[in-house]
């Protein structure tokens, strides 16, 4: 299950840049944090457990994000 890119809720659709969000955060535009790691943007990336953000130049870099 994914979680929303905006409040870490269950995401029951996307947004119009394709990011999981809930039913309250719909029509919101997402700003993707910075990669602690290399400082290029982040994108959403589904895992094992769940939604979490994750570096646009994975596998160079492995930056990640909670959700939150």
């Amino acid at each position: 299950m994914s979680k929303c890119a905006v409040c870490g809720k269950f995401a029951v659709s996307y947004n119009s840049e394709k990011q999981p969000v809930c039913s309250k955060h719909g029509r919101s535009k997402v700003n993707a944090p910075s990669c602690p790691e290399c400082g290029l943007t982040m994108k959403i990336r589904e895992g094992k457990f769940g939604g979490f953000w994750g570096c646009i130049a994975f596998p160079g870099c492995d930056g990640i994000r909670k959700i939150s």
